[in-house]
């Protein structure tokens, strides 16, 4: 007889409890840090960035980047764009945001895209802008990153998350949408003043 066996034998319920609970304890609490360390791993991993290699010369991905590397030169720009491009700057439509940034909504054409960069020069000095993660298929990419800027009006720094998703096919865009957070940036040319929001149904 195994030793197991004459123990669970010859122990009474009462003790034989007292035995395996510290046991199944132990072996639970080993289980649920295991989990928890795996979490946290995990966790720490999806924090990670994640850029991907565009897939060929013409492939969206790699047009987007080719864009950027000289967004404000619009014969260069057109290389890569098609006749019926369009570029969503921010929002599709608003004309309030629409005086404080001219180039925010939808345009037609690659001169949008291209004014869009010029301004944003003009409007602020670009700190720093870094592309985080990438993703692309057959015929769409995006990017993700954040940028800081500085106004030339106010002196006044932000830094924002921002996003990019691009259309396309055949090394040529047909659609770029650009997203930043608009809240931040159009603080940095807030001179003076107050304003009271109200955002919480509850209150």
């Amino acid at each position: 007889m195994k030793p197991t066996q004459q123990l669970l034998r010859r122990t009474p319920h009462s003790a034989l409890k007292e035995y395996i609970m510290p046991a199944n304890a132990a072996t639970l609490r080993n289980a649920a840090a295991t989990i928890a360390l795996t979490a946290l791993s995990g966790a720490a991993n999806a924090q990670d960035f994640s850029t991907v290699a565009p897939a060929s010369e013409a492939s969206p991905l790699a047009v987007l980047q080719t864009i950027l590397s000289n967004p404000s030169d619009l014969d260069f720009v057109k290389q890569y764009t098609t006749d019926d491009f369009t570029y969503v700057s921010l929002n599709y439509e608003n004309p309030e945001l629409k005086q404080i940034m001219p180039w925010a909504g939808t345009t037609k054409g690659t001169e949008g895209l291209v004014q869009t960069f010029i301004d944003v020069s003009r409007y602020w000095t670009v700190d720093d802008f870094q592309i985080q993660d990438s993703f692309e298929n057959e015929n769409g990419a995006a990017l993700f990153g954040t940028f800081t800027y500085t106004s030339n009006t106010l002196g006044k720094t932000v830094t924002s998350p921002f996003a990019v998703l691009a259309r396309g096919e055949n090394g040529k865009l047909s659609y770029v949408q650009f997203m930043e957070d608009t809240f931040a940036t159009v603080r940095s040319f807030r001179e003076s003043g107050e304003y009271r929001i109200k955002a919480n149904p509850d209150e």
